[in-house]
């Protein structure tokens, strides 16, 4: 679910990246800078209160030049340093199986030593992968003001999210993704801080007493992504004034909303590349305001109650790569209007009440490459509908994964 998200929008997430990595001075690649001794000195202090199974950080003292050391970035013209990149390699959003026991040996544990506030021109650290035993999440890297990006997600971090972060406010890019969920917020005040904040993922954060989220959110207009999938959200205000108008990614997927309905606010983001509902309580029908989202590409609704017949104004989201309407009470034929979604890579009709045959017209949509259709009342078989297409071959050839599945 978010990694098919992530690969609909890379474009958007990677011109962030660079503005907020620094990227000019990655290609420097640190060859001509000799770092300070000061922060030198500051990176072994933090080495020492790392586990390292793995030998990550073995140049870290082989070099007098910590400019030199694995996963250090500096400034090619003063040698500060401003990045540290300590991901686990093994990211889990890679797209491949990973033993655990393999993805294990790479994570770093321990703690984080507060020679960190030594790096006084530190603008990136990301610590993702890593696997903490359940400390909370330092108050003190709240004081480490020059940070634009910080990513601790699956960092193994609990308790509660320290409010000393809202003291980050260059920050561009804010990462706290918990695939536990030991990490909590009582509140989000602190989050109002951080105005130029692009990017916010505080999925599976326990938010469910963040009863402030929204109002909170809505305060920071430079947002460009909100992802809040898992939070123990409940409740969704129905009608506001959005702030936060050049949102390009928003997802709020598996919270369990008390609401029926999909808010109206929502279908005011008229920059929306990227929506995720899944694994949601909204039902009737699909609402006419959605109509307004017409940059979609990437539109996630599965595993709700929407009972009511496809309507025929989704056929004119030519710009829809993901659609997933899986798991809801869809009923009636599928319609000849699915050959207008010319841009579909990915559709997900199953688990519905859809009766009827497979339009001839499915066959023509040549950027599919996966269906799923399983768990309908068909009366055709997909193969037929490959073999008759209007353009011979163009399915057929480029279809990866097809499931089909007559109920």
């Amino acid at each position: 679910m978010a990694g098919s998200m992530r690969v609909v929008v890379t474009s958007v997430f990677l011109a962030l990246l660079i503005e907020t990595s620094t990227f000019e001075y990655v290609c420097a690649a640190n060859r001509n800078v000799s770092c300070h001794e000061v922060e030198r000195q500051a990176l072994l202090k933090l080495k020492q209160d790392l586990i390292d199974p793995s030998g990550r950080l073995a140049s870290w003292g082989n070099n007098l030049n910590c400019c030199n050391w694995s996963g250090v970035i500096c400034d090619n013209l003063t040698g500060n340093v401003i990045q540290l990149r300590l991901r686990n390699p093994l990211d889990p959003y890679n797209g491949f199986y990973i033993p655990s026991e393999a993805y294990a040996k790479m994570w770093f544990s321990g703690k984080i030593n507060p020679s960190l506030l030594d790096l006084k021109h530190l603008r990136y650290l990301d610590l993702r992968g890593s696997n903490f035993g359940g400390i909370q999440i330092p108050e003190f890297l709240g004081s480490v003001h020059t940070l634009r990006y910080l990513n601790l997600s699956a960092a193994g971090f609990g308790g509660l999210v320290p409010p000393q972060l809202g003291n980050l406010t260059n920050l561009h890019v804010l990462d706290l993704h918990d695939f536990s969920s030991l990490v909590y917020a009582e509140n989000l005040q602190w989050l109002s801080h951080l105005v130029k904040l692009k990017i916010l993922d505080l999925s599976s954060v326990d938010l469910s007493k963040a009863s402030d989220w929204f109002q909170v959110t809505n305060t920071l207009p430079s947002l460009v992504e909100i992802h809040l999938s898992g939070c123990q959200l409940h409740r969704l205000p129905l009608q506001a004034d959005v702030n936060f108008s050049s949102l390009s990614i928003l997802d709020l997927s598996s919270n369990s909303f008390s609401n029926p309905l999909i808010p109206g606010w929502i279908f005011k983001l008229n920059s929306l590349v990227s929506l995720d509902l899944s694994h949601n309580n909204f039902q009737g029908q699909l609402p006419h305001g959605l109509r307004n989202l017409s940059s979609l590409r990437y539109l996630n609704l599965y595993w709700n109650n929407f009972n009511s017949s496809i309507p025929s104004w989704l056929y004119g989201f030519t710009s829809l790569e993901f659609l997933n309407l899986g798991s809801n009470y869809f009923h009636g034929s599928i319609s000849n209007g699915f050959q207008n979604l010319t841009s579909l890579t990915t559709l997900d009709l199953s688990d519905n009440e859809l009766t009827g045959a497979v339009p001839n017209s499915m066959g023509s949509l040549c950027s599919l490459k996966k269906i799923k259709l399983s768990g309908l009342h068909l009366s055709r078989d997909l193969s037929e509908i490959l073999q008759a297409s209007s353009s011979p071959g163009c399915l057929l050839n480029r279809l990866e994964s097809l499931l089909f599945i007559s109920g």
